[in-house]
């Protein structure tokens, strides 16, 4: 862990020095300074790339965070289907004040388990199938916090639009992650 720190260190101190070394006289740069900085800067994303399998964890702790992914994204995905079949049923009825305390009490723990989870996905799929997913689960993400802010500010048509769009991405997102998951993963 101390070493993913120093990486981390390392790296910023060498971009951001080596930024300053730049434009503090952009007529004459001080190569050997910035050259440095480079070097820091380096050893910083070597030392990370060294300790990425370390901070992903076992091969079991990376299952079992894959599995809480699962269920978050099943989840997150089968109470905006709910919502969005609620509000249509209710129509012109439906009370858009509810709609932000329903997303607090249902929506809010599933959504952040995912998002704090999501890089157990690189390690046992890939970046691809992560870039699939997390662009929709991202996506759905923003629509429900718009449609938190349209139902505390009274709009049910928008509350409608939102969700109707956040359930059709995040149902895309649970697609992808179960139909790109490595086979000994579904």
């Amino acid at each position: 862990m101390h070493s993913r720190r120093l990486g981390h260190v390392f790296l910023w101190v060498g971009v951001i020095g080596g930024s300053f070394v730049a434009v503090r006289d952009p007529s004459a740069v001080h190569w050997p300074a910035y050259g440095a900085m480079a070097a820091l800067a380096l050893g910083g994303v070597v030392l990370l790339r060294k300790t990425a399998a370390q901070a992903s964890g076992t091969a079991d702790q990376v299952a079992q965070r894959v599995e809480r992914l699962r269920d978050a994204l099943v989840r997150a995905d089968e109470e905006l289907r709910a919502l969005h079949e609620e509000l249509v049923a209710q129509g012109e009825g439906a009370d858009p004040y509810a709609v932000h305390e329903r997303l607090d009490a249902r929506l809010a723990e599933p959504l952040a388990v995912f998002a704090d989870e999501r890089e157990a996905m690189i390690p046992s799929f890939g970046l691809a199938v992560y870039g699939e997913v997390m662009t929709r689960f991202a996506a759905a993400e923003r629509l429900v916090n718009r449609t938190w802010s349209a139902s505390a500010d009274g709009y049910i048509d928008e509350v409608r639009t939102c969700v109707a769009q956040a359930h059709a991405l995040m149902a895309e997102a649970r697609e992808r992650f179960l139909v790109l998951a490595p086979r000994d993963e579904r």
